[in-house]
């Protein structure tokens, strides 16, 4: 067990670093890290307890093999600043960063207690109904629609992993828009993108820096969760090409059961030309919402419910008689009784 926050490294050497799992157990300013959540290429996250607050959080520290590259120190830290910029409630929220002297870059985040979208597919598929990815697309389109209209900032990576779901109300957390690119900003043409939901462009070397990449990296994403098979697959350098010149199947072939509205709409989302694709996520967030409406409203469920009824006469389920006769017969029955009544 390591002691109280003594994590001894003699030089700022990669080599000199604590494995992962080595850190569990240590204090950081004030953070207790007690569990390893994702050890990805970037940054190592764990579940962390403030001391004083006894609060959850998720804990964030730099690989050690970027540790002396400043332009990774820099980029990490760019990261949490532009999360910290972003309040909105479908986004993961940063809490603060920070450097040890040891070395050790930081930063802390909202930890959601809850799966990945990813996590959900592997594990309880059953959950991922129609009606459930609507509304969490809709959250997303939300969130996404608010970061580029109040800082110009896109995502890059949109893929299931990191697309959390709150375990408390299913809401949808979007994870690493820290990673994202400023559209305006330095590093816009960089390739950050994981290489089945690439948009073309961004597979042709050229970046992304508007929200219509995003949105067909989110359009391969929904065509994957709906149907069960992505649009593509294969190598990198196969989804590549791909991606590039290959025309992806209709999203009504891949899933007959689909609203044939909302197929369509995805497929549009698929278009290699940027220009042919829905341009903004409002624009997104409004159609979604329009068809989640159309189909999932209480009104058309209710409705739904009384015109199937409205053929079954009680006690004889399917056979296809109009109830009204039963219920004309039954007014009819009252009128003559009243009438009976006042007579006598």
């Amino acid at each position: 067990m390591l002691p109280h926050y003594i994590i001894t490294i003699m030089e700022n050497t990669a080599e000199n670093f604590p494995a992962p799992e080595e850190l569990i157990g240590a204090v950081i300013d004030g953070y207790r890290l007690e569990k390893l959540l994702g050890n990805g290429s970037y940054g190592v996250v764990y579940l962390a307890r403030h001391l004083m607050m006894d609060r959850v959080f998720a804990f964030k520290i730099l690989q050690s093999e970027f540790a002396e590259d400043r332009d990774s120190i820099n980029d990490f830290f760019r990261e949490s600043k532009t999360a910290a910029k972003l309040e909105h409630p479908n986004v993961v929220q940063a809490i603060k960063a920070g450097r040890t002297p040891e070395g050790l870059c930081y930063f802390v985040m909202e930890y959601v207690d809850g799966s990945s979208i990813e996590a959900i597919r592997t594990e309880a598929p059953e959950q991922l109904s129609l009606e459930f990815l609507l509304g969490l697309s809709i959250q997303l389109a939300d969130a996404l629609d608010y970061a580029w209209n109040t800082r110009q900032i896109i995502h890059r990576d949109i893929k299931p992993e990191n697309l959390l779901v709150r375990r408390s109300d299913r809401q949808l957390k979007l994870a690493d828009l820290g990673l994202a690119g400023v559209g305006s900003g330095a590093g816009a043409d960089e390739i950050v993108a994981t290489p089945l939901y690439m948009a073309p462009e961004v597979a042709a070397g050229m970046g992304s820096s508007q929200p219509v990449s995003d949105i067909y990296s989110f359009g391969v994403m929904f065509f994957e969760l709906s149907s069960g098979i992505p649009p593509f697959t294969g190598s990198i350098e196969e989804l590549q090409m791909a991606h590039l010149e290959k025309m992806p199947p209709a999203l009504l072939e891949a899933n007959p059961d689909m609203d044939p509205e909302l197929a369509a709409y995805i497929d549009s989302m698929l278009a290699k030309d940027p220009a042919a694709r829905p341009q903004s996520w409002s624009e997104v967030r409004s159609r979604l919402s329009a068809i989640k409406e159309r189909l999932y409203s209480p009104r058309r469920v209710s409705l739904a419910a009384v015109e199937e009824r409205a053929f079954d006469v009680p006690g004889h389920a399917g056979s296809g008689r109009p109830s009204w006769l039963l219920w004309g017969a039954i007014i009819l029955a009252a009128i003559i009784a009243a009438f009976a009544f006042l007579i006598f």
